[in-house]
């Protein structure tokens, strides 16, 4: 039951799933795994006459723990096509687990009803699961705003809330601009030439040591030349990582065009003109797989005759 599964996108009465012996309204299964888990999430591949499963209970078999509810209806349904039936079981109280029980009501479908397999996803370790519960807690923390201390203005006029404690622990940046501006000043502290995106995820990284999984390639972009200014080289890293699964064959030229090789910027921000050379690369690697491609794109009559030189000559 527990495989790798490629028959659930379309409705499919597949050899190998598994069905009841009986088309009844109290059929079940119980799945045991090798390893048990602290549960985050349950996916369950239906291939067949999807939503005749009304329970899903979890255990640890090892210890012979009771059985604990992750989900229920009282009604099954049917369902055209085949799913993925994804269950978050953060607030699951029976600790690891490692077997699973599915209570089946094959009534609406009148008819058999498939699964193809069952995915348990979790923690090995309670430390990494009480850190992902501490990473959204501390988002939480960030988005609600009542027990802020400080207040900064971005450019555009926009505002954003945060914690002194928080971020003059995390961030050396923070420490010492909090001993330019105390906390007995109420005014909000500018934040200069940097976006209200930008500075969110920089805030966003010192309270969860992530960035947020999709971003577009100018946040990308600005959070890499902002990451020796705030002292967080990690995000560095983080933004590039997301850039290069962010890089196409429409944005590409664009990406190239704003990678630091030519002057973009204001007198302002000169920071835009720092040279990334990680984003060059990047970009020559993706034209040189989808020349063709790119080189037929509206976007190339759009580079000045210095960009097209440049990339000519990185390119070959």
């Amino acid at each position: 039951m527990v495989c790798q599964s490629s028959h659930w996108t379309t409705k499919s009465d597949i050899v190998g799933a598994w069905a009841q012996g009986n088309r009844a309204n109290d059929e079940f299964i119980i799945v045991g795994f090798e390893r048990a888990v602290y549960p985050e999430q349950i996916d369950i591949y239906e291939t067949y006459n999807p939503g005749a499963v009304i329970r899903v209970s979890a255990r640890n078999g090892i210890d012979n723990t009771d059985w604990g509810t992750v989900w229920e209806t009282e009604a099954p349904h049917v369902e055209a096509q085949s799913r993925i039936f994804s269950l978050p079981c953060p607030n699951l109280l029976c600790g690891e687990i490692n077997q699973i029980r599915l209570d089946i009501n094959c009534s609406a479908a009148g008819n058999w009803c498939e699964i193809d397999c069952i995915k348990l996803i979790g923690y090995t370790s309670h430390n990494d699961f009480s850190y992902k519960e501490l990473a959204t807690n501390l988002k939480q923390l960030l988005l609600d705003d009542s027990l802020a201390d400080v207040t900064f203005q971005l450019d555009n006029g926009q505002t954003i809330s945060s914690h002194r404690n928080i971020l003059s622990n995390r961030c050396i940046y923070f420490a010492q601009l909090f001993e330019e501006y105390s906390s007995n000043i109420q005014e909000p502290i500018k934040i200069p030439n940097t976006s209200y995106e930008a500075f969110y995820q920089i805030l966003y990284f010192i309270y969860t040591d992530t960035l947020e999984p999709v971003l577009n390639y100018e946040i990308c972009l600005e959070l890499m030349r902002k990451a020796d200014e705030y002292h967080l080289s990690p995000i560095y890293d983080k933004a590039f990582n997301i850039l290069k699964k962010t890089i196409n064959k429409t944005n590409v030229l664009k990406l190239y065009t704003l990678s630091g090789l030519f002057s973009t910027s204001s007198n302002d921000n000169q920071q835009d003109d720092i040279i990334l050379t990680d984003v060059v690369n990047l970009c020559v690697e993706f034209i040189q797989k989808n020349r063709r491609d790119v080189y037929l794109s509206d976007q190339m009559y759009q580079l000045t005759k210095d960009m097209l030189l440049q990339l000519i000559q990185l390119v070959q």
